[in-house]
């Protein structure tokens, strides 16, 4: 897979994170009710590993440390 490196601004990070964490919401529990949806597990997949890669970057961003789950 080709990876890309982009620089953004901690405020752009934030309104971008909002924007794909609802749109992810509706992936997953919208989308699915609604006649004639194909389901595309892998996609899903892509889309919750790329989401929570931008929240840890926005964590690390703004010093928010990573909780622990035991």
């Amino acid at each position: 897979m080709q990876q890309i490196s982009l620089k953004m601004s901690v405020d752009e990070v934030q309104a971008l994170l909002e924007l794909v964490d609802n749109q992810l919401f509706r992936m997953k529990f919208i989308d699915p009710k609604i006649p004639g949806h194909k389901h595309n597990p892998e996609r899903l997949q892509l889309a919750t590993t790329a989401v929570n890669r931008l929240k840890e970057s926005f964590r690390s961003a703004k010093g928010i440390k990573a909780r622990v789950v035991a």
